[in-house]
């Protein structure tokens, strides 16, 4: 029987959930979403999370993934107390910092960067900064994919995010989670594979890793629209 750990932090916003007979497994479709990321770098070795709140991504990486090395961020403290006792142990250390800040002196390159911030259940001020997205731009390698939770609800501000990303980023897909508000968004400066080739990736990885992504792959759209605000 499975037994949830559910864990909040003001609103209703869900910090983590986790299902303690099996803590590397996700189950937040919006976690999942953004590990779709996965399918498009065959084999990350640097993996670079802005905002890891309860360590969903730590715990599936460490026990599916151990050759993936993670480095996790994350602004709030007590969120990263609640991560230590949602059972991240001592594999994982979560630098106690803003992804902005850690950005703009990063000198690290990342095969992957997920980046899942938010101020309550607001978009931080540093997603409409375009020194933010140059400097996400510069932490990436050539093949360097990075993903973005936003939240869908204001049209302006998702064009906002787009245009900006634009001007670093030559590709961009989305995909809507299905039955909630967030947007993830993948981008890179090499062309992104195409949801053909995410199908076979995601059979792969499911055979992998027990991680099932073979529905969210169909419902990945290329923005290819010329982008103004």
């Amino acid at each position: 029987m499975k037994i949830i750990a559910d864990c909040r932090l003001g609103g209703d916003s869900i910090q983590g959930l986790m299902d303690t007979n099996s803590p590397s497994q996700i189950l937040l479709p919006n976690i999942q979403a953004l590990l779709v990321t996965l399918l498009f770098c065959s084999k990350p070795r640097q993996l670079l999370d802005l905002g890891s709140g309860c360590g969903s991504i730590e715990r599936f990486c460490i026990k599916k993934l151990p050759d993936v090395m993670i480095t996790s961020l994350e602004s709030t403290e007590v969120i990263i107390q609640l991560a230590k006792e949602f059972l991240i142990g001592d594999e994982c250390q979560i630098v106690n910092t803003s992804a902005e800040v850690f950005l703009a002196s990063e000198k690290r390159s990342y095969d992957i960067t997920l980046c899942d911030i938010f101020n309550s259940e607001e978009h931080p001020v540093c997603l409409y900064d375009d020194a933010f997205y140059k400097n996400m731009d510069n932490s990436l390698n050539n093949k360097g994919v990075l993903a973005i939770n936003v939240l869908s609800e204001s049209e302006h501000n998702m064009l906002r995010i787009l245009s900006l990303m634009k001007n670093h980023f030559d590709n961009i897909s989305c995909l809507e989670v299905p039955d909630y508000f967030n947007v993830i968004l993948f981008t890179s400066n090499f062309r992104l594979p195409e949801i053909t080739d995410l199908e076979i990736y995601a059979e792969q990885y499911l055979n992998k890793t027990d991680l099932d992504l073979r529905d969210l792959t169909k419902k990945s759209n290329r923005v290819v629209e010329e982008i103004s605000t």
